[in-house]
């Protein structure tokens, strides 16, 4: 989602300038992004995002001015399947097929997927945008947006979309008998990572949380204005009790929680707002005993843990890659909570069996 919004804002201070937009919609076998990888490209060399490790970046450079000097889109195959691609070819050596939807941005997608990431952001509602890649009623290059579970754009398009879920991965259908290909992405809100805490070995978890795409809202219950200053990169600083910071923060799916307040009561407080709230990761400092104690005290005072957000507590939070310093330790902390978002068991890439990727089947039809 990083990406999306990155692309969101570049088309908001760029305006009326050309550019175009290169979407990754298909992949078989190994590639460096997946489908739904997404670059934006200006007459003038500038960009947004990535297709691809740097291997395809310049070729997709050459497409892009071609289609903004036509004005229409195209798709383009990269294939390294074979061993010769190596050396006459692209030089990927990944071993796999990728399909590139590249289009000229228009007046009217702009306006309309700025509206489509600003209220997915703003409503933490799920949304989507369905792209024509291929056929001839409607065309490639039309578009609608799912906006409040609602899909708006092209008409013809609309039709086809109409009582498809979204999903949470992007995936490529086509109608039964036609030659039209909709590729699907879906707007997902940024996950949200709430920080109970105040010290500064905060600072390292904003500034991964940020750099991964995360909302980052630090809680400061001792309300030191001095917060404000010190976490000045988190996206909001609120110096209040987690009781009056759940009433402030719209907490959902894709919210996740660490407890870093280096105080026993001040974490007994936290965790007794948290209670009242699903969360999928919930992630404590300190030894096992200490969670246990938490539990207990929590007990004795009346608080109802369901089983469901006992399974969400991780504490010791992060992974045991021997962290030391605080800038080790939060990147442990981010490692672990993407391992629990990602359904990941968080073991070496080289001891995987199955495939890194998990892809979809190769075309859905209606």
């Amino acid at each position: 989602m990083k990406e999306m919004i990155e692309i969101c804002d570049a088309l908001l201070n760029l305006r009326d300038q050309p550019c175009a937009l290169a979407t990754v919609i298909h992949v078989e076998g190994s590639a460096y992004r997946r489908p739904g990888a997404r670059m934006l490209l200006t007459a003038d060399g500038q960009t947004r995002g990535m297709i691809s490790g740097g291997c395809l970046e310049h070729d997709i450079f050459d497409c892009a001015r071609r289609v903004l000097r036509a004005g229409c889109p195209r798709t383009v195959r990269y294939d390294s399947t074979s061993a010769d691609d190596i050396i006459f070819g692209t030089g990927l050596g990944c071993n796999g097929i990728i399909e590139v939807f590249v289009e000229p941005i228009t007046d009217r997608f702009r306006v309309s997927f700025i509206s489509a990431m600003e209220d997915c952001q703003e409503t933490r509602q799920t949304g989507g945008l369905a792209t024509v890649v291929s056929g001839d009623n409607p065309f490639p290059g039309r578009h609608s947006f799912l906006i409040q579970e609602r899909w708006t754009g092209d008409m013809e398009l609309n039709r086809l979309l109409q009582g498809r879920p979204v999903e949470k991965e992007p995936f490529l259908f086509s109608e039964a008998g036609s030659n039209v290909r909709v590729f699907v992405q879906p707007l997902l809100p940024p996950v949200q990572l709430v920080i109970f805490g105040g010290w500064l070995d905060v600072v390292p978890l904003i500034r991964f949380g940020r750099e991964t795409g995360f909302q980052v809202v630090v809680v400061d219950s001792r309300r030191r204005q001095s917060s404000r200053d010190a976490f000045r990169e988190a996206h909001s600083v609120l110096l209040c009790s987690p009781g009056e910071a759940l009433q402030q923060i719209q907490f959902d799916a894709r919210t996740v929680a660490v407890l870093m307040n280096h105080n026993f009561e001040c974490d007994q407080e936290a965790l007794a707002a948290l209670a009242h709230v699903s969360l999928p990761f919930v992630g404590m400092l300190g030894p096992r005993r200490r969670q246990q104690s938490l539990l207990e005290a929590l007990r004795n005072d009346g608080v109802v843990m369901t089983d469901e957000f006992e399974r969400a507590l991780h504490g010791p939070v992060g992974l045991d890659i021997g962290a030391k310093t605080p800038e080790e330790i939060a990147l442990s902390i981010m490692a672990e909570i993407l391992s629990v978002l990602n359904e990941r068991n968080a073991k070496p890439i080289r001891e995987r069996s199955a495939p890194l990727h998990v892809s979809p089947p190769l075309l859905a039809y209606a």
